[in-house]
Parts: structure tokens; C-alpha cells; sequence
């Protein structure tokens, strides 16, 4: 699909009416595009799609309404959506969760290329800013065709702008604030383009102090199974810093188009740990990650695109084990401080070729490799993978029917030297001379349709395939990682995982009425996972840690999303999302570890007419009702503090209300975006299940926050 296919697809999807309403001659009222936006580019390469016609399924977040959930917390500003949860530590770091799958086997895309974030660490958070793209996309089930083995459970696009050809110079600049943590956020855009050139850049700076949560009463440490937590209030060593550009440039002709662009990521963060005293005890992270890429799209005759990309990511990782990230660099060059930085290549040549028959479709191949390199510290070796890939993509329609169909060739190594750093690794009889490389290879499919019943309802099934490789940390780890508190060690003698996902979707659409009601089923063989092995360890701090383990079995998550959106009149419209979602070790008959729990939220809107200059009011109460669930026992992360006198695993169900407001001014030639809302309204003390501090503290209390976006 050419750039400027895309181009056209995305003001389509951005303005400030759907398309759907438009046909349709719906009342010009703002509309909710979290639910649905017009166009999807991230479900094919050859065409773009409303996401009610696609087989996959599909969330698009897009502005005013992106604008509203934006957060420094990619996991955050996303877990409203069906089947979407948020794994997270306090305000900074969050982890989507897609189908119970998380880490690596959720990609995470930057424009639809890869990125390298560390995903295997529980509070690894990806490095993206959602302030500097313009849209977030987000497909729910495999997508390994296209996008390689860590798409298994799906894939979370961060889209940036289109480079604005043709246009005069424009942009914007923001500011927010949360009163829970005193976070603030300052960010601008700026963009401008002749015919041929385009140039646009991105800013943002977001700082928080410590998060707060409700003062309810703590554990004393001596009543057996305790489940109050340790600290209330002010939850120390919870602070962060984080900064992030972006700069893009690009030319076009009539034989293509090429653009190239650079994002930077930089964030200072603490976590927060306990001693065996149960004090505070920081582990400071300095993290930067630096993106270049470049795509280009050159036309031929009859229709033949060639599509090559290159994308070059260095993802650097400074950790310390007690020490907050203001002081960590005492500890810089020791065994104790954690250096590590990866290098990421990643090549791909996609040819799209012209209709022949009923088909249209991509050939593509993909080529990646990492080098990781361990400077000082412990927990996971120097290392190197290698990817090799081949895939072909087709798409036909039929009247009522749009078919897409899928193959893929994945082959992987995996190999980490014996010397260096790594002889640590070596004598620890992590991995020897035997199995210190690895290499995996498999066939992966896909095959989805869409079949529209009449004008208003639309029936979708998808059946895939998918695969992933272990990683080099599941293989191979062998150390303190600070973040989580745990002493982790991998399993070189892994398999690759395999999954075969099927799923049913029933859609409905009116003038008034969105609905979506999907069940799945995603069958996994050699699940792989991070066992609590029952062993402690002392850590360089001198006290317990619990030891885990990658292991695996065979497990199967079955789940149900349904969504409905209504616009009961011009002013009143409402949204509903429900999840339920079982996970389980089929081999030990056992939960899944890090299930989310089942949910529903529901938001009614209010949406008045013009006041006083004020445009585009939409008022929203909301409630968020997550039900109880309990941990997996030793296969769950954190499971020792259900046994603990403070802390919990195991979590009860909980409701949480939440109110906004989201207003336009227009100033002479600029637009005013405003948004203010309160989060917990009624600072409720409660426990998320995919809350990794759970064993220490709440979910965060009361927030009062406030944004504004002014274009110019």
C-alpha cells in the first residue's frame, strides 16, 4: 500500500467525524474513535480498511480521544480497550497486556517496524512516549505473518504523523498535570513541507515525584497471612524523569517516496523494593533508546511496489540493585551495577504485487540481528541472535467476503560465547559448551474472512499460527535482576513455542450503534514461563530473594471481548467493554500466572451544545468493576506474598469511578484542546491482580489531572 494511500487513510481516520457518520448523515458530534476509527493500516500491507471489515480485531486510538488517555505509561493509556490490560509498577511503567500475553509475544511497533525494549523483564516498560505519535493501533491475536514471532498475541502499532507534504508550517504545543504523583508534561510538534520535501519533530519532557495511595491501616509483620501492605500514603523510590524526540524527513516523486526518521528515548526511574527488615530499599535505572529508520516505496510499471525498510535500534540498560538512579553512579563499573546495551538491525524487502485473479498481495523478507553485550553486572550474558525470514500475504474480495490469507518462514539462532563476561554464566553450570547456541526454525499461517450478512451486520473468523524462539534472557539468564527483586535463571534446553489461535467475531453497526462480541481460543505448546523454584538466594544487599526459573508446558487461554458503543440521542451516548479470560496449564491443571482478571468497564458521555467559545464539550463517567482472582501458586510471579504477613498475590475484586470533561477553544487561527479528570474519584484502597508491587503497596489513589493541547 503506498505512502500516500496512507496518508489519505489516516486524514480520514483523524477528523473530527468518522467516516461511518458521514455516510450515514449522523449529528456532527465528536466521536469516540477509541471505539471506531475509519481506516486501520496495520491489519494489511495492500490496502487499508475500516476495522469493521477486516477479519482481525481492531482498536484504533486516535485524537481528542488519544489526547485524553495519552499517559507516560504506554499499558495505561491502553488498558480501556476489550481485552487490553495494563501490567504495571506505579505511574511509570506499563506493560499492554493483550489476550493474557504481554512481553515478548506482544510486538510492540514503531510505524510499523520493530522495536527492542528488554520485554522479558515484568516492569520493563516499552520505550515509546504516546504523546509524539498520532495514533495507536492495536490488533488483538497472532499476527506472526506479518510481523515476525513475537506477534503471538498481537500487536501494538505507535504510528507517528504523516509527513506533511504540501504544508505550511503548523504544530502544536502541551502541557499536563497529575496531581496523585505531581507529574508534569510539556511536549511540542512542528511540521512543514513543499511539494517534494517534508520535515517534522517532535518534543516531550515528563517528571514525576513519588505516587501516592490511600492511608489505610499496614501490616505489623506479625499476624500470619497479613494482606495489608506495607506502605501507604507517599510510596518512596517511585520517582522518574523521562525525555523523548523525534525527527522526520522525507522526499517524494512520482517514481516513490523515501523518509527517513529518528526517535530518542531517554528515563531516569526507581523502583521500589524491601530489605528483610521490610524497609524501602531503591533500585535505580537509567535507560536510553535511540531509533533510526528508513522506508522506502518505489513505484513500477503495472502496478508493482518495491518496499525496502531498515530499521537500527540501540537500547542501552544501567540498573542498580540499591541504590536510587540520583546516586547509582557510585556503583558504575562494579559487579553490582548492570550495564547492558543491545544492537538491533533489522532489514526488510517487501515486493507488493498487482491483482492477478482474485488476489492481491506482499512477498517479503526479513532479516534481524542482535548483538547484546553484558559491560559490567550479572543477570543475562552477552549474546547474539540472528533472524532469518520469508512471508507472502494475500488478499481477495468477493461481494459480502474479504479473504486474507497468510505463510511464513521463521528461522533463528540463538548463541552467547563462553568467555568474557560471560564465564560467570559458565561457572554457575547455566550453559556449557553444549547448548550455548541454539537454533529453531518453523512454518507459521494464517487464514481470516470477513463475511458481511447485510448493511449492519458483519461475521469474522480467523485461524493462525504462530511461533516464538526463547530469548536470550530465557535462555541463558543467571543473576539479580534488581527491578523485581528476584534472582532469575534461565533454561538453555528450551523449545520454541508454538501456538494455533482461533477466533469468532460477531459485528454490528446502525447509525447509532457499534457493537463487537468476539470468543477466542490460543492453544500454546511449550509455554514458557518464570517459575518461583521455592529456593531463596542472598542478594548483594544482604537479604532474601526468591529464585525463579524459565520453564514450560503446554497451556491454553480461552476468552470472550464484547464492546458496545450507543448514541441513545445528539447529546447522550454510552461505551461497554467486557473481558472474561481463563488461562491455563493444561499439563498441570493450573492457572496461567499473570492472568488478568475478568472486567467490565462502562462510561456514559454527555455531550452539550456550544457555551460561551467552549466547542466539542464531552462530559464522561465512568466505572471500572475487575473481579477477583487468585495466583497460580508457585508459577505465579510474586506468589510468596500470599504467604507473607504483609503483601498480597492473590487479589480481591475491586470498583473504581472515574469523571472527565474534554472541551475545544478556538483562538483566532488556533485551537484550544483542554481535558481535565479525576481518577478513583473516590480514592477507593484497592489491589490490581497485574499490579507488580502488590506485595508492598495499593494501586494509586485519587488524581486529579489536567491537559491542554493549543495547534498553531
Amino acid at each position: 500500500m503506498s505512502l500516500k494511500k496512507i496518508s489519505l487513510a489516516i486524514s480520514i481516520a483523524s477528523g473530527s467525524v468518522s467516516a461511518y457518520a458521514q455516510a450515514d448523515n449522523l449529528t456532527p458530534q465528536p466521536v469516540k474513535k477509541t471505539v471506531l476509527s475509519a481506516v486501520t493500516v496495520s491489519a494489511s500491507p495492500v490496502h487499508q480498511h475500516e476495522i469493521f471489515e477486516v477479519p482481525s480485531q481492531i482498536n484504533t486510538v486516535v485524537g481528542t480521544d488519544k489526547m485524553a488517555a495519552e499517559s507516560g505509561s504506554l499499558g495505561q493509556m491502553l488498558e480501556h480497550l476489550p481485552g487490553v490490560n495494563n501490567q504495571s509498577a506505579g505511574t511509570q511503567s506499563g506493560k499492554p497486556v493483550v489476550r493474557g500475553m504481554t512481553g515478548n509475544r506482544v510486538k510492540i511497533l514503531s510505524n510499523g517496524q520493530s522495536t527492542d525494549y528488554q520485554a522479558y523483564g515484568t516492569r520493563h516498560l516499552p520505550n515509546v512516549d504516546p504523546y509524539l505519535a498520532e495514533r495507536i493501533e492495536v490488533i488483538r491475536g497472532p499476527q506472526s505473518v506479518l510481523y515476525g514471532a513475537e506477534a503471538m498475541g498481537g500487536i501494538v502499532n505507535v504510528i507517528q504523523a504523516e509527513l506533511p507534504y504540501g504544508e505550511s508550517l503548523s504544530g502544536e504545543a502541551a502541557a499536563e498535570y497529575n496531581s496523585n504523583n505531581r507529574e508534569t508534561m510539556w511536549g511540542a510538534k512542528v511540521g512543514v513541507g513543499a511539494k517534494d520535501f517534508a520535515i517534522q519533530a517532535g518534543l516531550s519532557t515528563r517528571s514525576s515525584d513519588h505516587f501516592t495511595v490511600p492511608n489505610t491501616s499496614i501490616a505489623t509483620g506479625t499476624i500470619a497471612e497479613d494482606s495489608r501492605p506495607l506502605f501507604v500514603g507517599d510510596v518512596p523510590f517511585t520517582n522518574f524523569e523521562n525525555t523523548a524526540a523525534n525527527v522526520g524527513i522525507g522526499y517524494q516523486q512520482d517514481w516513490g517516496a523515501v523518509a527517513l526518521r529518528h526517535t530518542q528515548w531517554l528515563s531516569k526511574q526507581n523502583y521500589l523494593g524491601i530489605d528483610d527488615n521490610r524497609e524501602a530499599l531503591p533500585a535505580g535505572q537509567q535507560l536510553q533508546n535511540d531509533e533510526t529508520q528508513l522506508k522506502v516505496e518505489w513505484f513500477l510499471e503495472n502496478d508493482w511496489v518495491v518496499k525496502p525498510s531498515y530499521t537500527h535500534t540501540r537500547n542501552a540498560r544501567e540498573a542498580s540493585h540499591d541504590l536510587p538512579y540520583e546516586s547509582m553512579a557510585e556503583d558504575k563499573g562494579t559487579p553490582h551495577y548492570l550495564d547492558l546495551l543491545v544492537k538491533r538491525d533489522d532489514v526488510k524487502l517487501a515486493l507488493e504485487h498487482p491483482k492477478m485473479g482474485d488476489f492481491k498481495g506482499e512477498l517479503g523478507f526479513d532479516l534481524s540481528d542482535k548483538q547484546q553485550d553484558l559491560r559490567s553486572g550479572e543477570l543475562t550474558p552477552s549474546a547474539k541472535e540472528r533472524k532469518r525470514a520469508v512471508y507472502l500475504f494475500e488478499e481477495a474480495k468477493y461481494d459480502q467476503w474479504l479473504v486474507q490469507v497468510g505463510a511464513r518462514y521463521d528461522q533463528q539462532t540463538v548463541s552467547a560465547p563462553l568467555d568474557g563476561n560471560n564465564t560467570q554464566f559458565v561457572e554457575q553450570g547455566i550453559f556449557n559448551g553444549a547448548n550455548n547456541r541454539r537454533s529453531f526454525e518453523v512454518f507459521s499461517g494464517s487464514l481470516g474472512s470477513s463475511y458481511r450478512l447485510d448493511s449492519a451486520w458483519t461475521l469474522a473468523a480467523n485461524v493462525a499460527t504462530g511461533f516464538r524462539a526463547p530469548s536470550i534472557f530465557e535462555l541463558y539468564a543467571g543473576g539479580e535482576h534488581g527491578g523485581v527483586q528476584a534472582y532469575q535463571v534461565g533454561n538453555p534446553n528450551l523449545k520454541a513455542e508454538t501456538s494455533f489461535n482461533t477466533d469468532l467475531s460477531l459485528r454490528w453497526q446502525t447509525t447509532k450503534s457499534q457493537m463487537m462480541a468476539t470468543v477466542y481460543q490460543n492453544g500454546v505448546d511449550n509455554y514458557i514461563y518464570l517459575a518461583n523454584t521455592g529456593n531463596t538466594v542472598i542478594s548483594e544487599a544482604g537479604n532474601r530473594i526468591p529464585e525463579m526459573k524459565s520453564e514450560q508446558t503446554n497451556a491454553v487461554i480461552n476468552g470472550f471481548e464484547f464492546s458496545l458503543n450507543h448514541q441513545f440521542n445528539q447529546a447522550w451516548s454510552s461505551d461497554l467493554a467486557l473481558e472474561w479470560i481463563q488461562g491455563r496449564d493444561i499439563e498441570n491443571h493450573q492457572a496461567l500466572p499473570l492472568m488478568p482478571a475478568n472486567n467490565v468497564r462502562i462510561k456514559l458521555y454527555y455531550q452539550p451544545q456550544d457555551l460561551a467559545g467552549l466547542h466539542h464539550q464531552k462530559f464522561t463517567v465512568g466505572l471500572k468493576w475487575v473481579d477477583s482472582q487468585n495466583a497460580a501458586g508457585l508459577y505465579e510471579p510474586f506468589s510468596q506474598f500470599d504467604g507473607l504477613p504483609f503483601g498480597t498475590a492473590s487479589t480481591d475484586a475491586y470498583t473504581v469511578w472515574n469523571l472527565g470533561y474534554q472541551a475545544q477553544v478556538t483562538l483566532d487561527k488556533q485551537t484550544l484542546s483542554l481535558a481535565a479528570s479525576v481518577d478513583n474519584v473516590f480514592d477507593t484502597a484497592y489491589v490490581d491482580f497485574l499490579n507488580t508491587y502488590k506485595g508492598y503497596t495499593l494501586n494509586t489513589g485519587r488524581n486529579f489531572q489536567l491537559k491542554a493541547r493549543l495547534e498553531f
